[in-house]
């Protein structure tokens, strides 16, 4: 034999002479039970009975009190800031400084980011001419690492505007469309039509085997949230069911739970209190003032993690 140098290489089988003794070892598949604490996120917006009864110059849904407005602000800003939990949260023990100290012990929980970053694939995509998707050649070396983890052939690509810019360019230069390499752009999480994808404002392209469906992430380009420090540039998941190896029951690859029992749904609880305003008396006290109160507790899955992409 020859000596070669030090490396890493592959075992694929082995040898043994005749009449020897079965191996003392035996293959054995590593297996991770993973846990994801629920979030329980909450807010309030408080309006006092004057103004609930001001009539106001905005058109809300026919009713022209100001309120409303407010309302209905109050409620998407929850929603929004639901969605940013469940993607910026990091798992860690926290003791809350409170005066109800039974309760004030926060485990937290594993956010979209984190997870990927922890155990998928981050992909530089800012800062100079490469790694910007400027040629083909940056969604290529993404592609070269999906085909290490065995990643599906179809992909939602959210993106921020920058990085959509970018891609469109590239696309827009001839390098790649609809028909790459003699193959049609598929639509399998669109019931395979290429309009259907249109409409809900994706565009998709394909390259290498891969079809990509990308789309702009508004929370991403908002300076007062996702690009208020513009770490994150979008994200790369996967249209796939992960089978349960136990069961063989399949669950998407980005999953949203939320705590239930029976009718009672923790998904979105939203109720109204107040000492008469409005109609609403379940106050315990007799303040001037309607309450809407909003509450959740759900948890982000994010399934077969070594598959999805994080820009950066």
């Amino acid at each position: 034999s020859t000596d070669v140098a030090a490396g890493v290489s592959a075992i694929i089988g082995n040898v043994y002479a005749q009449g020897t003794d079965q191996p003392s070892s035996f293959y054995q598949t590593g297996l991770v039970k993973r846990e994801n604490p629920y979030i329980i996120t909450k807010e309030m917006y408080e309006v006092n009975g004057s103004q609930a009864t001001n009539i106001g110059w905005l058109n809300v849904n026919g009713d022209y009190r100001w309120y409303l407005k407010n309302e209905m602000d109050a409620r998407k800003r929850f929603m929004n800031q639901r969605e940013m939990m469940l993607l910026y949260a990091e798992k860690g023990d926290l003791t809350l400084a409170t005066a109800n100290n039974a309760n004030n012990k926060i485990s937290g929980s594993e956010g979209y980011f984190a997870a990927v970053e922890a155990r998928g694939i981050t992909a530089q995509v800012s800062g100079g001419a490469q790694g910007s998707f400027a040629s083909m050649s940056d969604i290529d070396t993404i592609i070269l690492e999906l085909d290490k983890e065995g990643a599906p052939a179809e992909y939602a690509m959210y993106v921020n505007r920058a990085t959509s810019l970018d891609i469109d360019d590239m696309l827009a230069n001839g390098i790649a469309t609809q028909v790459t390499a003699g193959l049609a752009g598929q639509f399998g999480a669109f019931n395979n039509d290429a309009d259907m994808a249109v409409k809900l404002g994706f565009k998709s392209f394909t390259r290498g085997g891969y079809t990509f469906h990308k789309h702009d992430w508004k929370l991403l380009n908002d300076p007062t949230l996702g690009a208020l420090n513009n770490i994150h540039k979008g994200a790369m998941i996967p249209l796939s069911q992960v089978a349960d190896a136990k069961s063989g029951a399949k669950a998407p690859a980005l999953e949203m739970n939320y705590k239930s029992a029976g009718s009672y749904s923790r998904e979105m609880e939203h109720w109204v209190t107040g000492g008469g305003v409005l109609g609403h008396s379940n106050a315990a006290n007799g303040k001037d003032t309607a309450i809407f109160n909003y509450r959740s507790e759900c948890n982000l899955v994010t399934r077969a993690a070594n598959q999805h992409v994080v820009l950066k």
